[in-house]
């Protein structure tokens, strides 16, 4: 018994031996495969294969087909060996699964990507995978995910680099290769139209690197990469100020290891040069300082050497100076751009620069179109068009097509141009369906996938010559097919779009899209049911970034709630995906439909969870916004006057409770400079002003108006107070015959409609700070003494029985205190406008504390109505696709219901009287828009020497309207005691008849 004991102990000792051996020879084997050494990898496997026979040979015959990789067949051999065995321990597993990487590798290279997928899921679904080594399996689900990356599913690219991450990290902690997995995420997710969740990503992966990059060259050039890649993002998605701090710290670090980066490896400290050229390049071309891009560029040209054998090097020298161009084209700087990129062509010929020589033909193409060189324009484009990439489905190559077909248009080579555009569009399609359509029978569900900003572009463009078209042609069919396509243009936005906040880019999409739209409504003469179906698109496709914050706000929702209501929608874009995916392949097509079911049950999970308050009103979002459900809420002596500053021009749309009125107001830069000459008259109280203001009023409201007006303007036009147009016929402006309100869109118009104040809690607090300076002039700004702030506080905190916060109490803190305190907050002190910098406006209280714009948007402030009475708060800048970066946004993001804000620096005395009887009529129970009107009626009648609208028109109302006092209880008193009087009177009467008696 002792003997077989002891000979079983020496079995397991030799075992475990020969294990650990076996180990320490397969991660030797890992390091030289890392290096590519595969000649000392067949050597140290051929030194083991007495130890370890089959697996030996099996690793020899892998290396074999690294080292030389003539066929795959010898791989494919080896592959089925390994899944013959039916023993196979782990190390047998691991190769098993590399076999895999090698086999998906080739077929991505040699056949496509889907034969790639197909393969890698293979291998993901055998036992083997558990079984093999953490390290194969990691790189195994991060190759996974880029896969589906390249077969345009970022979903599963999302999960599987995150599975990556997962096990990467419960592994080894943050390293080099964790951050280098959220990178790839970070990709996923922009590919996935999910920017923020991106960044998100690549600041991540920064953080990583900033912490374990030690003094190691390698770790260096990474964060350089990571500090590059999020610039190029930030800029991409206009947040330039982000940006800025990363271009910073990207020279800073480069800088500071230059000299160690050059003693390491000159080829990695140029790499290193090149990252921290690329994103100063990229930041001061994006903000329109071409001088400086260009210095960068030029910096780096002397650092490159000009030889064929450093092409790459030249390639991406070329490139950064091609970036420059492409920033003034997008400035519309189009002789510029046509300069740079002549300046270009000597070194791509010399060196043959094939992409650039095709991206600066393009370019060229484009820049001489817009100049009307038409010649020219057709000579670049076409050598654009003999070299890009005819054989496979590319954005590149339709785009080239329909830019070509826009040159001819512009030689009034119509025919022509059509026959282009038309034949490319229906070549752009049997590519993706690999069927036949023709142009007039083109849907949206045949081109869903493609929500590109490319091809967004290419469906526009067409749409635009068929329009063309059709004003030469009279047909009928020419704007049937040019609305068609401005539609799928639209859904294609909106499959691109992704809710969040405006920048340039999108704002330029939607703006060509919405401008084609309501031509096309014009001309094809829409049916009331065609205008709603178009209006809807259009609004459905408009910046969503402050109706979420509000809805969610106002909504009050608990943070789990909030997390809940994200979850859902998340979910249900990513449910739309699958359920549009159409495939053949059986294996795909059982994928989808468990991956739906899957969704579903995940969204009806997190349903169940949410309150009934919180289902019912998640169900408002403007992918079901519906123009009706506005259209039903107006009153009959009630409109809505909706404005769209496109492209080119300006469009109004009226909607009344029976009615939707079209109109095409005018040229968008004429009435641009009618308004800021209009804008300087009022501000610098010039005596000549009704002439541009009647001129304003015939253009901008060419309709019949009821009583009441909401305003909801558009670009530029927010700077306009439209209370203020003078009517010549009328003899009077437009605040003397009407009730001016404004909002910022149709959908926040409707969810403050479905919000309405109900409780009228008038509990009011009212801040005037003290400030110690001498006062100097009537305005409310320099942060000097203001004289009537007080008295106008204190009036309105009587008037409504409320607290005042004056002098030392009219503090930052006290007002952040009380903000779940009170319904009603008016703050009369100084505030602070920066144009260059919207984050900086601030409100000034005492001590001269400021509240700044970012403040607001940071807070939840759950009131009904603030009134800013200070300078500028409605004013800010502008930025396009979003509107005015002003004060009373920052508090409609907040989730204030609604704002009186101002659109100047108003005078103090003039302010305060205004104010108070403002305050007095809300007193009365009258809605907010008609006490404002009032007030402002009031002023002029009682100031006939201050008629002109700087000193009444100042301030507007932005939001609901409704009144803060309800009056209907004060009538249903009144009435009462009429009742009860008439009662004792026929008592009394009664009584005295029996005594007369």
């Amino acid at each position: 018994m002792k003997k077989c004991f002891f000979l079983v102990l020496l079995y397991s000792i030799s075992f475990f031996s020969q294990h650990n051996d076996l180990k320490k020879t397969v991660k030797l084997s890992d390091s030289l495969e890392h290096v590519e050494d595969f000649t000392k990898a067949i050597q140290l496997w051929q030194n083991n294969v007495k130890g370890n026979p089959t697996l030996a040979t099996n690793y020899i015959k892998y290396f074999v087909y690294l080292k030389e990789k003539k066929s795959i067949l010898s791989l494919d051999k080896l592959q089925n060996n390994l899944l013959k065995s039916s023993k196979r321990d782990t190390f047998q597993s691991d190769l098993l699964i590399k076999t895999y990487v090698l086999y998906y590798n080739y077929l991505s290279e040699k056949e496509s990507w889907e034969k790639a997928l197909e393969k890698a899921l293979e291998g993901v679904e055998l036992k083997d995978f558990n079984l093999a080594s953490t390290k194969t399996r990691i790189e195994y689900l991060s190759n996974l995910g880029y896969i589906y990356r390249q077969c345009k599913n970022p979903y599963e690219a999302i999960s599987f680099y995150k599975k990556s991450l997962d096990l990467n990290m419960a592994t080894n902690g943050e390293n080099a290769n964790i951050a280098n997995d959220y990178n790839n995420l970070g990709d996923a997710y922009i590919e996935n139209y999910n920017p923020t969740k991106a960044n998100e990503c690549y600041k991540k992966a920064i953080s990583i690197l900033e912490k374990i990059t030690t003094n190691k060259p390698e770790d260096i050039d990474q964060l350089l990469i990571g500090y590059r890649n999020l610039i190029s993002n930030l800029l991409e998605y206009g947040a330039q100020d982000e940006a800025k701090k990363y271009v910073n710290k990207i020279n800073t670090l480069f800088l500071k290891n230059k000299k160690q980066l050059n003693i390491h490896s000159k080829e990695l400290c140029f790499h290193a040069r090149q990252m921290q050229i690329d994103g100063n390049v990229s930041f001061f071309a994006a903000t329109g300082n071409f001088e400086m891009a260009t210095k960068y560029c030029d910096s780096l040209k002397t650092e490159t050497s000009f030889k064929k054998e450093n092409i790459k090097e030249v390639e991406f020298l070329t490139m950064r100076y091609y970036d420059v161009a492409d920033f003034m084209y997008e400035f519309e700087e189009y002789a510029q751009t046509a300069e740079r990129l002549h300046q270009l062509e000597p070194i791509i010929n010399k060196f043959n620069l094939i992409v650039p020589k095709m991206l600066v033909n393009a370019k060229l193409g484009t820049s001489y179109e817009k100049l009307k060189e038409y010649k020219k324009a057709l000579h670049h484009i076409e050598i654009a068009e003999q070299i890009v990439d005819q054989q496979h489905f590319n954005s590149s190559k339709f785009s080239i097509q329909i830019i070509k077909a826009i040159i001819l248009g512009g030689m009034n080579k119509n025919q022509e141009a059509i026959a282009i555009s038309k034949n490319t569009l229906e070549q752009l399609v049997y590519e993706k369906t690999k069927t036949k359509i023709a142009i007039d029978q083109i849907k949206f569900e045949n081109v869903s996938e493609l929500a590109d900003a490319y091809f967004i572009n290419i469906f526009e463009k067409v749409a635009d010559l068929y329009v063309k078209k059709f004003k030469l042609s009279k047909q009928k069919k020419d704007i049937e097919i040019a609305e068609n396509l401005y539609q799928i243009a639209g859904k294609l936005f909106q499959e691109y779009y992704l809710k969040g906040e405006f920048n340039d880019y999108l704002s330029y999409y939607h703006q060509e899209i919405v401008e084609g739209i309501l031509e096309c409504t014009l001309l094809n003469q829409a049916s009331f049911q065609q205008k709603i179906k178009n209006i809807n698109l259009i609004e459905r496709n408009a910046s969503q970034h402050l109706l979420k914050e509000f809805d969610k706000k106002i909504k009050r929702r608990t943070s789990e709630n909030t997390t809940s209501v994200n979850q859902i929608n998340n979910l249900k874009i990513e449910l739309e995906f699958y359920k549009k995916q159409n495939t053949t392949v059986k294996r795909e097509r059982d994928f989808n439909s468990r991956k739906i079911i899957t969704l579903q049950k995940e969204i009806d999970k997190l349903s169940n969870k949410l309150s009934e308050t919180e289902k019912n009103y998640s169900k408002f979002n403007t992918a079901t916004f519906d123009v009706n459900k506005v259209i039903s809420r107006l009153k009959n002596e009630e409109q809505l006057l909706k404005y769209y500053v496109c492209s080119n021009v300006v469009y109004a749309i009226m909607f009344s409770n029976n009615s939707i009125e079209i109109k095409k107001i005018g040229d968008k830069k004429t009435i641009e400079n009618q308004v800021k000459k209009y804008s300087k008259e009022i501000h610098t109280i010039q005596t000549n002003f009704k002439k541009n203001s009647n001129t304003l009023y015939t253009l901008l409201m060419p309709f019949t108006f009821k009583k009441t007006i909401t305003i909801i303007p558009d670009s530029f036009l927010n700077y306009l107070p439209f209370e203020t147009l003078y009517n010549y016929k009328k003899e009077a402006y437009v605040i003397e015959n009407h009730l001016v309100s404004y909002n910022y869109s149709l959908p926040m118009w409707l969810l403050h409609q479905q919000n309405r104040q109900k409780n009228y809690n008038q509990s009011l607090a009212a801040f005037a700070p003290f400030y110690d300076k001498p006062s100097s002039n009537n305005k409310r700004s320099d942060f000097k003494e203001l004289k009537f702030t007080t008295v106008e506080s204190q009036q309105i905190a009587n008037l409504f029985g409320g607290t005042l916060f004056t002098k030392e109490k009219a503090t930052k803190d006290n007002f952040i205190k009380e903000i779940e305190n009170f319904d009603i907050f008016h703050l009369s002190m100084h505030s602070q406008l920066f144009e260059d910098d919207f984050n900086k406006s601030c409100l000034v209280f005492s001590n001269e504390e400021k509240l700044y714009f970012s403040d607001l948007y940071g807070m939840h402030i759950p009131a009904s109505m603030v009134v800013l009475s200070a300078c500028d708060t409605g004013s800010g800048t502008l930025k396009n696709g979003e509107g005015i970066m002003s004060m009373s946004r920052a508090l409609t993001y907040a989730g204030v219901k609604s704002a009186v804000v101002s659109l100047w620096q108003v005078p103090d005395k003039e302010t305060s009287e205004i104010m108070i009887s403002f305050y007095e009529n809300l007193k009365k129970g009258q809605a907010k828009d008609q006490a404002l009107a009032n007030a402002k009626n009031t002023f002029i009648k009682n100031n006939p020497m201050k008629n002109h609208p700087f000193y009444w028109a100042g301030f507007i109302v932005n939001g609901d309207v409704s009144p803060i006092v309800n009056n209907s209880y004060n009538w249903i008193i009144y009435i009462s005691i009429g009742i009860l009087l008439v009662a004792l009177l026929f008592i009394f009467r009664k009584k005295l008849l029996q005594f007369r008696k």
